[in-house]
This record gives C-alpha cells, sequence and structure tokens, in this order.
C-alpha cells in the first residue's frame, strides 16, 4: 500500500478518518529524511541538528504518528551518515511503515541509490508513505512544476512503486500548475491526481482512494483546461504564480 500526501497534516480530518483504519498504534515507523539540499547539510552532526529525536523536523513529523496512537519510542529515523548496511537492514525489517519526507526528490533518489536501498524498498511489504517529493518519487516517472522564476519544467526517474498516473503536489489552481498539468497530460496521455494541501491519496493494489481535496484530471479535461489558460491570457489576469480563482 502507498500512501501520497503533501505535508505534514496527515492526522487532520480530511486523512484521518481513512487513514485511521489502516495507521495501527502498534506499528514501527522509520522515516527516510533523504530530501534535503546539501548547501544545508553537508555532515552526521547538521544531519543530527535536523533529523534527530527533539529537533524540529523529527517532532513535525512524529507528532502525526503519535496521533494516530503510535509511541514515539517506535518512531525511529534512517541515518544517511551513521547507520551501516546492518544497522539498515534491521530497521527495514522491523519497520510497518516507510515514510519518505519532502524536499527534493532529485536528492532523494541519489542518496537512495547511492546507498542501495531500492533493492530493500522495492522488498518493503509494510504501507509506504510520502510527502511532496516523498510521494512523487514513489511513482515510476514524475514531473516538476517550477516553484520560482528561472527553474524549468523537468522530468525525474522515480523509485518504480506506481505507475500510470502522475500527481500535481502542493496542488493550487494557478497559471503555472494547470500550464505545467497540461503539458504533462499532452506529452504522457495519463491521468494526473491534483493533491491540495489538504488532500492525498491511497493506492492499493488497483484500488485508488482519494483524501480530502485531491482530485483527478485526465486527457479528456485538456480542452476545460487550455480555454482556462487561453482566458487568463487574454485577460491578463494574474501572475504565473498566482490563483486563478
Amino acid at each position: 500500500m502507498n500512501i501520497l500526501l503533501n505535508i505534514n497534516n496527515f492526522s487532520e480530518p480530511f486523512a484521518y478518518e481513512i487513514l485511521k483504519d489502516i495507521i495501527k498504534p502498534y506499528m514501527r515507523v522509520l522515516i527516510v529524511p533523504f530530501s534535503y539540499h546539501e548547501d544545508y547539510i553537508h555532515n552526521a552532526e547538521e544531519f543530527d541538528e535536523h533529523y534527530s529525536k527533539g529537533k524540529e523536523e523529527f517532532e513535525d513529523i512524529a507528532k502525526e504518528f503519535m496521533n494516530y496512537g503510535i509511541k514515539r519510542r517506535n518512531i525511529q529515523i534512517l541515518h544517511y551518515y551513521r547507520d551501516t548496511r546492518k544497522t539498515t537492514h534491521r530497521k527495514f525489517h522491523f519497520a510497518d511503515i516507510l515514510f519518505f519526507i519532502g524536499g527534493y526528490p532529485d536528492r532523494l533518489m541519489y542518496r537512495i541509490d547511492h546507498l542501495k536501498l531500492r533493492p530493500l524498498i522495492k522488498k518493503f511489504k509494510g504501507i509506504i508513505m510520502g510527502t511532496s517529493a516523498g510521494a512523487m518519487v514513489q511513482l515510476d516517472c514524475y514531473h516538476q512544476t517550477p516553484e520560482e522564476e528561472g527553474q524549468e519544467y523537468d522530468y525525474g526517474e522515480g523509485l518504480g512503486l506506481l505507475s500510470g498516473f502522475d500527481i500535481e503536489v502542493h496542488y493550487e489552481p494557478s497559471f503555472l500548475q494547470l500550464t505545467s498539468m497540461i503539458t504533462d497530460l499532452k506529452y504522457r496521455g495519463r491521468p494526473i491526481y491534483a493533491l491540495p494541501n489538504k488532500g492525498g491519496m491511497i493506492v492499493d493494489g488497483e484500488k485508488i482512494v482519494l483524501l480530502g481535496d485531491a482530485f483527478r484530471i485526465g486527457p479528456e479535461d485538456i480542452d476545460d483546461i487550455q480555454a482556462t489558460i487561453d482566458w487568463v491570457v487574454r485577460e491578463g489576469k494574474v501572475s504565473k504564480f498566482e490563483r486563478i480563482f
């Protein structure tokens, strides 16, 4: 089972009512915080400053799982610098939930491959969850919508745990995100699940359950979306990064 989310708010009502039947108090969680930018973390000590227990990044994630009754002692971090092959295998073996944090998907993929974790992830029998970048990399291929001036639209290779669709994380009805989704729909012709911050999705085999405000768009919606974009351009209503409505 795979759970795709945006931010650490998955114990809020939009998700809790469904996830409470999936995330159980007895479960053990392994957090994989590998999507950080190298400009901010260079070594084990700096990694600890961000992700060890008691630090803000760890606690922000842990509180969500603790709201499902999971004990704090059953929430662990996979340490990029300190964990050995042996301790990594042990942590995977005892985990029920694997959680990829948000950030930079390309950095996350690089570190997964650097530590040769793909086989362990592919064989993992529990629940795989992720926020933002941690959701994107679960796909076979993901697109990246530019978030600021100067960035370019791009594709990246994921883990291949899921296929047949794409996702738009942190969805808002902005000109930039709509044009990004149009590009993806035209290029690859497969549906996209738009995930606003109070939205997500569960994929269990062939079954997909949408959480909160999430919704599906497909190639059949291209004309309607393009008409909206054309109207915005014609009217000069908003900048690229502003909401359309």
